[in-house]
């Protein structure tokens, strides 16, 4: 908890050798189910249906629906952002009304949400990085509320879900780069899915919103601000605007320094996996420049 000694990462579990939690896509029809059900709920302000399993939002005047997609997905996330909002003032969605839903494979889970509308920043400003900064902070500073913790069973392959699906042939020795980057480190609450041009809405340089934090809940703060950096660093943020809004006191910049070559691969592997994009490029190079030794991950599989 806040206030207290913090803990420290131990071993991750490389290889999914304590533990196996599936990224895999929950069944159309269990999607659908927690979505009439969400549709239902009192607290929601739009048509009644039906409902796209295969959209991720359903929009109401002022309010939205949220239900789960992946299996890896866990109710209890929302239910920490709604307790970051409140007692740590994170930015994020209110939660009004939540429930589950049986299936045949298990609970389904559903949110009613706050609207919040904006957009995202695709080419971050010096405003927009310090305002995201600063949510990170008030974050990592509201201490461990629970959750899975990265060095948990299978915790590891969540991280790096899309690796583990789109490189397995160079997934094991990523693994082993991160669990020799993180372990030993003190671990916080961490969103472990945001930048600007990524789960933040904006009017303007305003920031309105985080939302759709990561399954991985606890870990080294420092990844939070690697990633975002690896998100934003190809479309022209400079890395002191983020530092700056956090606290540039409190950044571990030995940790950051281990970390961010890691989450520029982790970001190279994903957009490269949507097509030719200047992103992957940007990324390649800066690889090339600043941590070349981890060119060969980058390579694809050699078919036989």
């Amino acid at each position: 908890m806040a206030g207290s000694s913090p803990s420290v990462c131990g071993p991750l579990d490389v290889g999914d050798k304590r533990g196996f939690v599936s990224t895999g896509p929950v069944p159309r029809a269990e999607v659908a189910r927690a979505c009439a059900a969400a549709l239902r709920s009192p607290a929601f302000d739009g048509p009644a249906g039906p409902c796209d399993p295969e959209a991720t939002v359903v929009y109401g005047h002022r309010t939205v629906v949220k239900v789960q997609h992946r299996l890896h997905e866990r109710f209890e996330t929302a239910l920490r952002m709604e307790s970051m909002r409140e007692r740590a003032g994170v930015r994020v969605p209110a939660l009004l009304d939540a429930g589950t839903v049986e299936t045949a494979s298990g609970p389904r889970w559903w949110l009613v949400l706050e609207r919040i509308d904006g957009s995202h920043g695709e080419h971050p400003t010096p405003a927009q990085q310090r305002q995201v900064g600063e949510q990170l902070r008030r974050w990592h500073d509201a201490g461990e509320r629970g959750g899975l913790r990265l060095d948990d069973p299978g915790a590891l392959g969540v991280m790096l879900g899309s690796a583990r699906t789109l490189v397995p042939h160079v997934y094991p020795g990523i693994s082993r780069l991160l669990d020799e980057a993180c372990a030993g480190r003190p671990v916080t609450a961490i969103h472990g899915d945001v930048a600007v041009g990524h789960n933040t809405l904006f009017d303007g340089d305003e920031l309105q919103a985080l939302f759709d934090p990561g399954a991985v809940e606890v870990g080294p703060p420092m990844l939070d601000l690697a990633w975002c950096l690896a998100v934003d660093l190809p479309r022209g943020t400079q890395p002191r605007w983020l530092l700056e809004g956090y606290g540039t006191g409190a950044v571990d910049q030995d940790a950051l320094d281990a970390l961010l070559p890691l989450m520029v691969l982790r970001r190279m592997i994903d957009v490269r996996a949507e097509g030719p994009s200047g992103d992957a490029r940007w990324l390649a190079d800066w690889l090339a420049g600043n941590a070349p030794a981890l060119l060969p991950l980058t390579e694809p599989a050699v078919r036989s």
